[in-house]
């Protein structure tokens, strides 16, 4: 297959040969499918057997709790539950001691899932400098991949997704079709519009010249490059847009561990607050159905700006104290010189009356 020819986003049976079977598997995305099995897999390698008893599962968790991170554990315990279901099994994960055990893990561990460090705009422009420093080919397309994640916040299943022919070209910038997303598993689709940058540093600009580059003209946007500076036919797999993203970073002398594929949308959602970009408008360009998913990316920025806010509500206060006590001091220094003023006149004119006493009482004399 050329590089130019078009492919389905996924390779599926004709309509008319597809059973309930197929149709019961649809209701999945592909990736959730494939994450799925490898979590079972990776079950069974840990110890694990199939169909699972409570007590298995129960051996399981004792396990890996030191193992793995409680995120891991629960997304392999959901992949397991979900495979019992699905071959007819009763589910361990109903069983109140499985419930208990997890629950356990959980209290001793901690349940907080770990956040990656967003790539923000100003580390984006020294991300996308040292990337324009590898080979023309792969320069061009890390630099095209890295500026429409950010600028349009587009997840890595998104972004791997986009064919040429969704790509429609007008005076202002681009508009993209997503053909489905995260959130579109029925595949409504939808418009991301990426417009115009002031600059080098602009995606549409950044698109253009990758596909003048890689010669592609249909078919998806982003490709594998190989070592040797060549475009390859397939489109980009999802773990590779990590590996990208943290090469990059690691380009710039940063510390790639603290990055992924995510580092990018979490980048301009944390950009545009840090701007004061109304909430609404973030969740329509960064496609979130609900606030409280957007409201992880906002509460480091709100505890800054609340931070910075506190302290310039100190200051302030502190400067206006200090002006308070200095005029305070200031009076009672003025009282204190009156009141001085006041006694030395009063000694001052005693001393005349006594003065003018004496002369009287010698003239009497």
């Amino acid at each position: 297959m050329s590089k130019n020819t078009p492919s389905t986003p996924e390779n599926r049976k004709p309509l008319e040969q597809m059973t309930a079977a197929d149709f019961e598997r649809a209701s999945r995305a592909a990736s959730t499918r494939r994450e799925n099995a490898k979590d079972v897999r990776y079950f069974v390698q840990q110890g694990g057997e199939l169909p699972a008893s409570p007590a298995v599962m129960v051996a399981w968790l004792t396990k890996v709790a030191s193992q793995l991170a409680p995120a891991t554990i629960q997304r392999r315990m959901v992949s397991v539950g979900q495979w019992h279901r699905e071959n007819g099994y009763p589910s361990p994960l109903d069983d109140s001691q499985v419930k208990r055990v997890f629950s356990g893990i959980g209290r001793t561990v901690g349940l907080a899932q770990r956040t990656v460090a967003p790539l923000v705009r100003d580390d984006l422009l020294a991300v996308l400098a040292a990337v324009e420093r590898q080979k023309p080919m792969r320069a061009a397309r890390d630099s095209a991949l890295l500026l429409v994640m950010f600028c349009a916040a587009l997840r890595r299943g998104s972004a791997i997704n986009v064919c040429v022919e969704d790509i429609t070209e007008h005076q202002l910038g681009i508009d993209l079709i997503l053909r489905r997303s995260k959130t579109d598993q029925a595949g409504k689709g939808l418009v991301v519009s990426i417009p115009y940058a002031q600059g080098t540093k602009c995606p549409v600009k950044a698109i253009a010249k990758w596909r003048e580059l890689s010669g592609i003209t249909t078919g998806y946007l982003f490709r594998s490059v190989n070592r040797h500076d060549q475009v390859g036919n397939d489109k980009l797999h999802a773990d590779s847009v990590c590996r990208i993203v943290k090469h990059a970073v690691k380009l710039a002398g940063r510390d790639e561990s603290k990055y992924s594929s995510h580092s990018a949308r979490a980048g301009f959602v944390t950009s545009a607050a840090t701007a004061q970009m109304p909430l609404d408008d973030i969740a329509q360009v960064a496609k979130h159905r609900g606030m409280q998913r957007l409201q992880r990316y906002l509460r480091g920025v709100d505890q800054r700006s609340s931070e910075s806010t506190f302290c310039w509500l100190w200051f302030a206060w502190a400067s206006i104290a200090v002006d308070a006590c200095d005029r305070i001091e200031a009076a009672a220094s003025f009282v204190d010189s009156a009141e001085k003023s006041v006694s030395s006149m009063r000694d001052l004119a005693f001393a005349r009356l006594v003065t003018v006493d004496v002369k009287l009482s010698t003239a009497a004399s």
